[in-house]
């Protein structure tokens, strides 16, 4: 009885991973980006200014690491669990880049939909899950490391 179980559950999953398959295949290689799909659903790219507002003297907290934007175009991040110290700055079409030591220059702009705004890189929503007043890339606890550890 066991064995059967599993073999169905086995059967079940093939199924799901091929039926996914199948979905993406059906619009590749025209499968629309992320900036389509929210821009389709009503979500605006920010302007210049906006992006400003919204990163100057903040914390901006990723899936692996954060950053913060100094006021003065300096730039801190913590990206799974290295600290990096580079710039940033907003082009005219409200596109935020940025340069790090040992990287590549980086850049990347943020869509609103009705308030829920969008880090976009590469075409992808990567998202933000906050964003903070101040320098708090210490207190992101699990990305903490020995340069944020008081001795």
């Amino acid at each position: 009885m066991f064995s059967n179980c599993v073999k169905l559950m086995l059967v079940f999953v093939a199924l799901q991973v091929i039926s996914a398959c199948e979905t993406v295949r059906e619009c590749e290689p025209n499968c629309p980006t992320d900036e389509e799909v929210l821009a389709r659903a009503g979500a605006v790219r920010l302007e210049a200014q906006q992006v400003k507002d919204r990163v100057t003297g903040k914390t901006e907290e990723w899936v692996h690491g954060g950053a913060y934007y100094h006021p003065d175009g300096r730039l801190e991040v913590k990206w799974r669990k290295v600290r990096y110290k580079g710039s940033w700055e907003v082009s005219a079409d409200g596109t935020l880049c940025y340069q790090l030591p040992r990287w590549q220059r980086r850049c990347h702009f943020y869509m609103d939909k009705m308030g829920e705004v969008y880090l976009l890189d590469e075409g992808r929503n990567i998202g933000v899950r906050s964003t903070y007043d101040g320098n708090r890339l210490v207190s992101l606890g699990r990305y903490e490391t020995g340069l944020d550890r008081k001795k």
